[in-house]
């Protein structure tokens, strides 16, 4: 029997919101920072060129903000799994044993016993990408 390496996908997938996430977060905090200007502005009884040119200057501040903050929220994410990755590395190469009783916990919580549990074990032990997958998924809940 022939083995498949990896799986084969055809029709796309959607694997990240994040971006239909953070429009419609933007959205609304543009649409609701530029109503609170305009509202505010427009209790001071200037012109309307003066308030539609203040909200527009407040939504695109806002939008500055929360782009900022969105770059710096993906960055500390990423050098936290970066940071969990070189972790699960170090303790596979450095403490094997205990890794490996790791992989037959999961497995064993999973239901699996006997000769099923530890052909599971070397399988997933043999191949370090699979152990180090294994253990950001199972362990750490992580999509390395």
């Amino acid at each position: 029997m022939k083995e498949i390496s990896e799986p084969r996908h055809i029709e796309p997938h959607l694997t990240e919101s994040s971006t239909i996430r953070d429009f419609v977060f933007g959205f609304g905090d543009g649409i609701n920072t530029s109503l609170g200007i305009a509202a505010g502005v427009g209790g001071a009884n200037v012109a309307s060129d003066i308030i539609i040119l203040a909200a527009l200057v407040g939504m695109f501040t806002g939008a500055k903000a929360m782009a900022v903050q969105n770059y710096l929220a993906v960055k500390s994410h990423k050098q936290l799994l970066e940071s969990e990755i070189a972790r699960e590395k170090w303790e596979i190469e450095n403490k094997p044993d205990l890794e490996r009783q790791e992989i037959e916990d999961i497995y064993k919580a999973k239901g699996f016993t006997g000769k099923d549990l530890e052909m599971i074990v070397n399988k997933v032990t043999s191949d370090k990408k699979v152990w180090l997958d294994t253990m950001l998924t199972e362990e750490l809940k992580l999509n390395p």
